[in-house]
């Protein structure tokens, strides 16, 4: 999709969201409102609902955009990486509370298939944890469809709790947020799997066992060194395709 056409999928959808939170959305309205043809509108939404659904991805391609102009964003650790999407989004989602607080449910939380914004959301996360240069070479065993889907899960509940949060300043988000994030962290950054593949490589070479030990390590080393371990996800997308799967 073009950027032309995507900043204009995002003013008509902005303008929908005015008029949805006036009682007043209707097509001749947002046309009036956009200066938009009804057949303009049309050629880039496929229904009058999909134009207010499309808010949600919205925010991933947005935050996506102001990340690339984030100097030195790369070196960020991924704790920092996902604190910067959750507080950021958290923050877009706030100058539409109003229209948020009345749909997320109904359009992303409830839905029991994955709708484009789960889609974003996952390909983010996957951007993230592949391109990070401090991951432990065993936390490729991780790093596959099922862990990011898990991510993605995990951040919609974060979503519901900073919604039904009451708490001043949303204090109770913020520090479930960072205890998430720095969890996850240690996770995929621990190399303490790492050391003990070099001490069991240490110890083989003393017993005079080499060969096989370097064999194992070098399996290991060049299995876990792949971009991406491929796996059948068939099954994980049959089940996301279940009640509750997106939830």
């Amino acid at each position: 999709m073009k950027v032309e056409e995507i900043n204009t999928k995002i003013e008509i959808c902005e303008a929908a969201i005015d008029l949805y939170l006036e009682d007043a959305f209707e097509i001749p309205k947002l046309v009036k409102k956009t200066g938009k043809t009804a057949s303009e509108i049309y050629t880039l939404f496929p229904n009058k609902q999909s134009i207010l659904e499309f808010y949600y991805p919205s925010l991933i391609i947005r935050y996506r955009a102001m990340v690339g102009e984030i100097e030195g964003f790369e070196t960020y650790t991924i704790s920092e990486k996902l604190s910067n999407f959750i507080y950021t989004v958290f923050d877009m989602m706030d100058d539409r509370r109003a229209f948020v607080e009345e749909t997320f449910h109904p359009m992303i939380g409830d839905r029991w298939t994955n709708t484009d914004f789960h889609n974003e959301v996952k390909e983010l996360f996957k951007d993230f944890f592949t391109t990070d240069e401090h991951m432990a070479v065993s936390a490729a065993f991780l790093l596959n469809d099922y862990f990011y889907a898990f991510l993605r899960n995990q951040y919609l509940s974060l979503v519901n709790t900073w919604l039904d949060d009451e708490s001043d300043d949303q204090v109770r988000t913020m520090a479930l947020t960072d205890k998430l994030t720095s969890f996850i962290e240690e996770v995929v950054y621990n190399k303490v799997v790492d050391k003990g593949l070099d001490l069991m490589k240490y110890i083989f070479t003393q017993t005079g066992l080499s060969d096989d030990i370097n064999d194992f390590t070098d399996w290991f080393s060049g299995w876990c060194s792949d971009e991406e371990v491929e796996i059948d996800i068939e099954d994980e997308e049959a089940s996301e395709d279940q009640p509750g799967a997106a939830s």
